[in-house]
């Protein structure tokens, strides 16, 4: 198909259908009650992510589109004040002096393994840096969005800035959500980020990385249009409760030692402390069991159920990944 601005109907289509289920790819890891904002409204958005949106991964994990919508297009499109416009501006200029540094010292150690620059720097990325930055961003809610990029042609590591949040992010996300009422930490992440040091935050939404509608499917959740009903496809933890794999990374004999013991097994059978674990996921409303009623009772918020015990409350519609019947 040639490439051109003007887009094809089966595209558009597919874009649609796409927005639809966005959500649902998506983890609410916590809440407080406060979300989903009742209609748009004066927002403090911080975080590199929100500008920086990450639709995907690197080399396997990139692909060519027409257009991407960051979190910070998708939010004003929906109707949002932003507000903190300055402290990403402040971001910009420590990143760029973090790169330099980093091309710097990339080349350096390419010359010292003899090995060509451009080669010995694929897929390699720069952690996140550390700044200095004021929060001075007025509004009725705020967001922080962690922003993370990985892919092919490099394992991450357990550095501030790649697995670990930098200390500028916990200084800040932690602050934030001190500071106001309705506050979310947003995950633009495509890999696991230990969390450990702001656990205490009450909201926060794995959102990943969705593609070209990113920052739509994020103004969506917010504005309850969506609901986040994923879960989670692997076990998030501290790093420290990982596995030790010393050898895996031998270019010239790999040895899997971990046998049967990967992902949730090595936490259940040797009961290691999880963040969140495999298959976890929140929503909107609560879900329990126990015998749904029909005739004469009448529901509040939303009822279903689930051959007859599968039932939720609340006031914002929900999933549980179980098919539902409406509760007449």
């Amino acid at each position: 198909m040639k490439n051109t601005t003007a887009m094809a109907d089966y595209e558009l289509r597919h874009i649609e259908a796409l927005r639809k289920d966005l959500a649902g790819c998506t983890v609410l890891l916590k809440k407080d009650g406060s979300f989903p904002l009742e209609k748009p409204c004066t927002l403090a958005a911080y975080g590199s992510g929100v500008r920086r949106t990450i639709r995907g991964g690197t080399g396997s994990g990139e692909v060519n589109s027409r257009y991407i919508v960051t979190i910070e297009e998708g939010l004003q499109q929906a109707g949002f004040t932003l507000t903190g416009m300055e402290w990403h501006t402040g971001y910009e200029q420590a990143r760029e002096k973090a790169h330099k540094a980093f091309l710097k010292q990339l080349k350096k150690d390419a010359k010292a393994a003899k090995q060509n620059f451009i080669l010995y720097g694929m897929g390699k990325v720069m952690p996140e840096p550390e700044y200095d930055l004021p929060l001075n961003a007025e509004g009725d809610a705020a967001i922080y969005v962690v922003s993370r990029i990985s892919g092919e042609g490099n394992d991450r590591t357990p550095l501030k800035g790649d697995i670990r949040l930098t200390d500028s992010e916990v200084r800040d996300i932690l602050a934030l959500d001190k500071k106001f009422t309705r506050f979310m930490l947003v995950l633009n992440v495509g890999g696991v980020v230990d969390l450990s040091p702001v656990m205490g935050v009450r909201n926060i939404l794995l959102l990943s990385q969705l593609g070209v509608e990113t920052g739509g499917a994020l103004a969506d959740i917010l504005l309850g249009k969506a609901n986040p009903s994923g879960k989670l496809t692997t076990t998030w933890a501290a790093f420290e409760e990982y596995p030790e794999m010393p050898d895996f990374e031998d270019m010239n004999e790999t040895r899997y030692r971990e046998g049967i013991y990967v992902g949730y097994r090595y936490f259940d059978t040797f009961r290691k402390k999880a963040l969140f674990p495999f298959g976890y996921g929140l929503s909107y409303t609560e879900f329990r069991l126990g015998s749904c009623r029909g005739g004469g009772e009448r529901c509040t918020g939303h009822c279903a159920y689930h051959r007859g015990k599968h039932r939720h409350y609340g006031g914002a519609a929900g999933r549980a990944g179980l098919p539902e019947q409406a509760c007449r």
